[in-house]
């Protein structure tokens, strides 16, 4: 990818003229910027392609900062490596309509096609993450507040229906927000039809890509062939379908604010208590879930939410992976999302009568003349002679058995710790072995094979200082 090239220009004469505030047509207002959390302060950068939409957008917020509606306007415009002599043509455009309204311009250049190919994306969706990665460091280094893009009532009904056809809830039925992060939308409320007229007013020409004429793009099928095709039938189609969007974020909205009074309600700790989400409606659990996973990772389908959401009722210890290496899992009575904490695996040989340092905490051990009762489960005393010489200090592994003093018999140390409601990360604790027999669990249990007997004739003590309860 190019190094980002920054030019400033200075103004020229044309600029008055091609700026006339007299012209009756504005497309919106510095309250339409203000309705988006931009301030007469506010720095604004414009993602600006050539076309008629970015054109006319960053034209109007050059008319605002002249009426003193936003204090700094910036362009930022990204040669894709895809269109050849068209995209140069778009790029030497941009640059010379930024001299002429004294508007600095940030431009790149980047290979979509080689970028889709190293990601195994499509070249839309190559040149859209290419796009965006660059807009925010544009973005950084220009120091602005927000970046505009020219998004407007065309494009929202084309993206609801993109989502409608793809399969959606509510949200997705909302389409595209006028503001989302640091995007701000400011012509999602034009059309088309008032886009083309403004630039016509001001006599100010545009670049015309072909490709959009192609229909290779879902996108494209979508804007050439299926709104037609349903204008036919409604002629207000694309005014329909944003009205829906406008209706769907009415109630999308009022859904989030339910769902996340009950996540304060649910919560504990990091995690979510099980049984309390398992009796919310599922369209408030559903939206608890979402914000989690998608605070994750942003490409984490429909379907992961929904075995997320399963854990609700599952067994405690259930493991199920999301993409980005992220995790869900469930303890007793919490459900957890995020990075699967993984025990530190270890092996150290254990030092009678002494000190034995582990990553997790250190076992003091010493002979003692008697019993006495431990003071908690970090503390044991055992029978010297039921020990081989040959004992180590370890982390449990999958499948360890272990038989805690007083049971019935032996079970696997991952059962006990579950039953006694451990939590996942507090689980790696050390255990006293000699190959695949465990003698005492710090923080569980001494071994019924280890304990101290009326026969016993050398006993040791042993603490582990570190672990829970100790």
């Amino acid at each position: 990818m190019a190094a980002a090239q920054l030019l400033r220009h200075e103004p020229e004469t044309a600029r008055g003229s091609m700026l006339g505030s007299e012209k009756r047509n504005r497309l919106f207002t510095a309250e339409t910027l203000h309705a988006l959390g931009i301030k007469p302060t506010g720095r604004v950068l414009v993602a600006l392609s050539g076309g008629a939409d970015s054109t006319a957008l960053l034209l109007r917020l050059a008319e605002l900062l002249k009426e003193g509606g936003i204090a700094g306007l910036y362009a930022a415009h990204l040669y894709h490596g895809i269109r050849g002599q068209s995209a140069e043509c778009d790029l030497a455009f941009c640059e010379e309509l930024c001299k002429k309204i004294a508007v600095p311009i940030l431009t790149e250049r980047a290979d979509a096609p080689a970028y889709a190919k190293e990601h195994g994306l499509t070249l839309e969706q190559a040149a859209r993450e290419l796009r965006y990665d660059f807009l925010e460091r544009a973005r950084v280094q220009l120091c602005a507040d927000v970046i505009a893009v020219a998004h407007h009532k065309g494009d929202q009904a084309e993206t609801v229906l993109m989502h409608l056809l793809r399969g959606c809830g509510l949200s997705g039925l909302t389409g595209m927000r006028a503001k989302s992060g640091r995007i701000v939308r400011p012509m999602l409320d034009c059309t088309r039809a008032e886009i083309l007229a403004y630039l016509a007013e001001r006599k100010q020409p545009f670049c015309e890509d072909e490709t959009n004429a192609q229909n290779e793009a879902f996108r494209n099928r979508v804007r050439n062939e299926l709104i037609p095709a349903l204008g036919a039938v409604q002629p207000n189609v694309s005014e329909a379908l944003c009205k829906t969007a406008a209706l769907c974020a009415e109630d999308e909205a009022y859904l989030q604010q339910l769902s996340e009074e009950a996540e304060c309600e649910i919560q504990l700790g990091e995690g979510l208590k099980r049984k309390e989400l398992s009796l919310l409606p599922l369209p408030l659990s559903a939206r608890i879930l979402k914000r989690r996973v998608y605070a994750l990772d942003e490409d984490v389908s429909e379907a992961d939410v929904r075995r997320v959401l399963a854990l609700a009722t599952a067994k405690t210890g259930t493991v199920i992976e999301l993409s980005g290496g992220y995790h869900a899992w469930t303890d007793a009575e919490v459900l957890y999302i995020g990075s699967y904490p993984a025990l530190t695996a270890f092996e150290t040989p254990f030092v009678r009568c002494g000190t034995t340092v582990t990553p997790v905490g250190t076992i003091l051990s010493e002979r003692v003349a008697e019993y006495r009762e431990p003071a908690s489960a970090n503390e044991a005393y055992l029978d010297e002679d039921a020990l081989p010489e040959d004992l180590i200090v370890r982390t449990r592994r999958n499948g360890d058995r272990f038989w805690p003093l007083g049971a019935p018999g032996a079970k696997k140390i991952k059962d006990i710790l579950i039953d006694k409601k451990i939590p996942r990360e507090q689980r790696d604790i050390p255990l006293l072995c000699a190959g695949n027999e465990v003698y005492f669990a710090a923080g569980l249990a001494l071994s019924e094979r280890a304990k101290v007997r009326p026969e016993t004739r050398s006993i040791l003590h042993i603490t582990f200082t570190g672990g829970k309860g100790s």
